[in-house]
């Protein structure tokens, strides 16, 4: 009995020292998992600052979103009214190019037209010129013709009076009771 009482007594001690060891190793493992939860407890503060700072991230680039989604819109707005204007000043230039061809066409036409007229004045001057001397050639022949008629018509009268003088005393002597009558 004693000896079971010293092996009793040898386990004890052997249960004591490893009673010692597994506390100790209970210790350090306690104080392993006090430190492993202080670093978890410090990770999980440092990852929920860094998800609080992900999450205000992600509300900044929500709202910025947001309003580059809302001058998108203005952009597009403003495009379409750019691209009606440009659709409608296209159209004006073509109309305005179109006019100008035409105004081109017309002033052409007016040209040809212009230098018929200026054709046709430079002849009808051309015309003038030649009446107006045919003009003074008349009038000189006329007044050369009138100059010759009234020497033609002196000369007759001339004559005239000459034969009407013999003609009255022809007559005067062929009817002597008439010329007497008139005295």
């Amino acid at each position: 009995m004693l000896e079971q009482l010293q092996r009793l007594q040898t386990h004890i001690s052997t249960l004591k020292t490893r009673l010692n060891e597994v506390e100790s190793n209970n210790q350090s493992l306690l104080q392993a998992q006090a430190s492993s939860e202080e670093q978890h407890h410090a990770q999980i503060v440092h990852k929920n600052s860094i998800i609080t700072q992900k999450q205000d991230e992600v509300e900044t680039l929500t709202e910025q979103l947001t309003q580059l989604q809302s001058q998108y819109k203005t952009l597009n707005t403003d495009a379409t009214a750019l691209a009606e204007r440009y659709s409608r000043l296209e159209k004006s230039c073509t109309d305005l190019k179109n006019r100008f061809q035409e105004i081109l066409s017309e002033r052409n036409e007016l040209r040809v037209v212009k230098e018929k007229m200026l054709a046709e004045q430079r002849h009808a001057k051309q015309e003038i010129t030649d009446l107006n001397a045919e003009k003074t050639r008349l009038i000189q022949k006329n007044d050369h013709a009138k100059a010759k008629v009234e020497a033609i018509i002196q000369r007759l009268a001339i004559l005239g009076t000459e034969q009407d003088h013999h003609a009255q005393e022809i007559q005067q002597l062929a009817h002597p009771t008439d010329s007497n009558e008139e005295v």
